[in-house]
């Protein structure tokens, strides 16, 4: 079937008897700012924006119709998590088959377990899944013709530059697309640095769409749920409506003394000859491990790797696997010490042979041949004193102890950025509801506790003068 392009504005003001007929005769109504996108022949392509400008469609349509009428097409589609790639993406895929009435070219399957591969029956090409948190998912990649990546900001850059590299096949059209809405792009993210302002900016083709160029929805009422969304934060409405990029600062944030700008740096992910890991072991979002280095001659205190598990690697054993996993691809034969929150209680960490979540968590490190010492403290430190004390670091007032954070480490930076703080001077508990699982957890705050274990142990005896306010400068000997 021939598609034809038409413009959704005209599309619109269709009765729905033509609009049926239209779509039947394989005319495909596109947002008219997106038309363009359809002849773009670029290697690298992005489209940005506001929260339902229906960027994911968009991009799905152009290359569903591509998996038409390409002589050689192999697809392959993702996001950072794979186990969020069948609700997501895999549906948009197969939905838009189905409204554009093309289920009689392509075999695909709804079930909730079933094989995600997309096929076209008339010419062979493909849809394949992969999400960068599986390996098996990205060592299949092979041949690809096109690259899509549903929520392009979650993905590092290690991430992009492994899979843009894959698309390297002779005689056949090469084109990568990403999708993502700005509202945690924040100015020292990936894409903006490279994509925007860096080396790629213009070998990219970039699209701004918002919700006011989305015909297919009712724009008015959908603008009163963003501002319900919103909560009443102009900031926050002027980057999910208008596309803006990551929201400002406010006044009211946890890490008052953290800067972007300032800390965040290039940092290279190899450990040294120890390695510090702290963990969060709340199960939703995610399982949370930052992992840092610490030069006593700097004094310098280095964030080099985030390792967020979800599901299903959401517990202590799959995580340890996770950080093993890191370490060995890195080399790493020194030293491991764990930090963390000795108080949580909840069915992830204690087991029916009484281990809790650390125990089991450094037996897969030890039986993994690692050298493992337990740095977990047996309390947890005062949630507003501890955030203080790690401000004064971000300050330098510290005994000239610096903190920086690798900018790979995109969740941790957004954490620091936008974890709040309540009126007694913690952090702040909002919750949220994640739509696909259907759970309620805390967003944000797993990286800030996790780093706040971490250095709050790490400098114990300054942390101890801080806490009776004997601020003048001390030694301490650092475990290395």
């Amino acid at each position: 079937m021939k598609t034809t392009l038409l413009e959704a504005s005209i599309f619109a003001k269709q009765n729905p008897e033509l609009k049926r007929l239209l779509l039947l005769s394989g005319v495909l109504p596109v947002n008219d700012t997106l038309i363009e996108c359809h002849a773009i022949e670029s290697k690298l392509n992005v489209l940005y924006g506001s929260y339902g400008s229906g960027k994911s469609v968009s991009i799905v349509d152009i290359l569903v119709t591509k998996c038409l009428e390409l002589p050689y097409f192999r697809c392959y589609f993702g996001r950072k998590v794979f186990d969020r790639v069948r609700g997501s993406v895999h549906k948009t895929i197969t939905d838009r088959i189905k409204d554009r009435n093309l289920t009689n070219y392509f075999s695909f399957s709804e079930k909730p377990n079933g094989t995600m591969v997309v096929k076209c029956e008339k010419n062979g090409n493909e849809f394949i899944p992969f999400g960068c948190d599986n390996s098996e998912s990205m060592k299949s990649i092979k041949d690809p013709s096109h690259i899509f990546c549903e929520e392009l900001d979650q993905f590092s850059f290690e991430d992009f530059g492994f899979l843009y590299s894959r698309l390297r096949k002779i005689d056949c059209e090469l084109q990568f697309w990403g999708a993502f809405n700005t509202e945690r792009v924040f100015q020292t993210h990936w894409i903006r640095k490279n994509l925007f302002d860096g080396g790629f900016a213009d070998k990219c083709y970039k699209k701004l769409v918002n919700y006011t160029d989305n015909y297919f929805l009712n724009q008015e009422e959908y603008l009163d749920q963003l501002k319900i969304i919103a909560g009443g934060d102009a900031l926050k409405l002027n980057a999910i409506a208008k596309g803006a990029w990551g929201a400002m600062r406010t006044g009211s944030e946890y890490w008052k003394n953290f800067s972007e700008h300032k800390h965040v740096k290039q940092i290279s992910q190899k450990p040294d000859d120890s390695v510090h890991v702290s963990l969060d072991s709340n199960v939703h979002p995610y399982v949370t491990q930052s992992v840092w280095t610490v030069s006593t001659t700097e004094k310098k205190i280095k964030q080099i790797h985030e390792l967020p598990c979800h599901s299903p690697n959401n517990n202590s054993t799959k995580a340890a696997k996770k950080f093993v996993e890191y370490l060995k691809i890195n080399n790493f034969e020194g030293v491991v010490f764990v930090y963390g929150d000795p108080t949580i209680k909840n069915s992830n960490t204690i087991d029916e042979e009484n281990r809790s979540f650390f125990d089991k968590y450094i037996a897969v490190l030890k039986e993994a041949g690692f050298v493992v010492v337990s740095r977990v403290s047996k309390s947890a430190p005062g949630v507003a004193i501890s955030g203080a004390f790690v401000n004064e670091i971000y300050e330098g007032n510290i005994d000239g102890w610096q903190i920086e954070i690798n900018d790979s480490c995109l969740l941790s930076i957004e954490d620091y950025i936008m974890t709040k703080e309540n009126e007694e001077g913690g952090i702040l508990k909002a919750r949220e509801k994640d739509k696909e699982l259907g759970i309620s957890y805390e967003k944000y705050g797993h990286f800030s506790d996790a780093k706040r274990y971490f250095i709050v142990k790490l400098l114990e005896n300054l942390f101890i003068k801080y806490k009776s306010r004997g601020r003048k400068s001390g030694t301490y000997s650092i475990p290395m």
